[in-house]
């Protein structure tokens, strides 16, 4: 049995229709709303709330910020920004500017230590590069603007989302004492469906089986969303537009955070905080073979 917590960051799963659609493995057992934060926005932004659930502090102090400006996707920014070229010289300037803040993989990360500093932790926004997510938006970008088919989007999408479970799957394996990975496919999804809660149904219920099959090879697991999605299934006034019902569930017992500014100390209660003595990796074939078949 392995004692690695495993955490999941599911983007937009929305604790309203999680229960709505009765999914199961999502909602695990011991499972809450969990209230997000608004900085830049009206709304939780996902570049802005991820890195707070890692690090335990606001946008302000953790320095991943949208600055004011309501791009939630990398991909959407790079054409802002070439759009710009035909704008007066000083927004042209300003926008060129905030491209400029973001990383080589099109995303700000944050300086400050995570939960997941004696762990590994993969695509989780403000903290880690993001090529699957930035690749995501680019699939998005393409859907939106009609160049891709949904279907097609859609098997993209859970291609990647696989791979990231998997992952985590993989990594309860090891001796660390906290994995975590973010998955996206709620949020592009939940915009893209948002009036049509039959098709969105359909994506939860697809996720939620994912989840069963990780649910049924990790002994510890943590689900948790940055924020929800507001859509007509749930009656909302701007379907489309992200909702603040985040939710958190997990195998573990006891109290669950109730937001997610606490989040970070509820995983740290629950972990073995002490690094792993590091050891030389040795590799017992003779180092002529392994250079004869070109591995050297």
């Amino acid at each position: 049995m392995s004692g690695t917590l495993c955490v999941l960051g599911l983007d937009a799963a929305d604790y309203r229709l999680a229960n709505r659609w009765e999914c199961e493995n999502m909602l695990l057992e011991n499972h809450g709303e969990l209230e997000s934060i608004t900085h830049s926005l009206d709304v939780p932004a996902t570049l802005e709330v991820w890195p707070t659930i890692a690090t335990g502090l606001t946008p302000t102090d953790h320095g991943v910020e949208l600055d004011g400006v309501g791009w939630d996707n990398a991909t959407g920014l790079s054409a802002v920004v070439r759009t710009a070229q035909l704008l007066p010289e000083p927004l042209h300037d300003r926008l060129a500017d905030l491209k400029a803040q973001f990383s080589d993989d099109g995303y700000p990360r944050t300086d400050e230590s995570t939960v997941f500093g004696d762990g590994t932790v993969r695509n989780w926004p403000g903290v880690t590069p993001c090529y699957v997510w930035k690749r995501e938006g680019e699939w998005f970008e393409r859907a939106t603007d009609g160049d891709l088919s949904a279907d097609e989007f859609v098997r993209r999408y859970f291609g990647t989302t696989g791979s990231c479970i998997g992952w985590l799957a993989g990594q309860s394996l090891s001796s660390v004492p906290i994995v975590g990975v973010h998955a996206h496919v709620l949020d592009h999804t939940g915009h893209m469906y948002a009036r049509r809660p039959t098709a969105l149904r359909r994506i939860y219920e697809q996720v939620d089986s994912l989840l069963g099959w990780l649910r049924s090879r990790v002994d510890r697991l943590v689900v948790l969303s940055d924020h929800g999605m507001q859509t007509t299934a749930t009656n909302d006034p701007d379907p489309g537009v992200h909702s603040e019902r985040a939710l958190i569930s997990t195998t573990e017992p006891g109290p669950l955070p109730t937001d997610v500014l606490s989040v970070r100390d509820w995983l740290e209660d629950r972990i073995d905080a002490g690094r792993p003595e590091r050891t030389n990796a040795t590799v017992d074939a003779p180092r002529e073979h392994l250079e004869d078949l070109g591995y050297l």
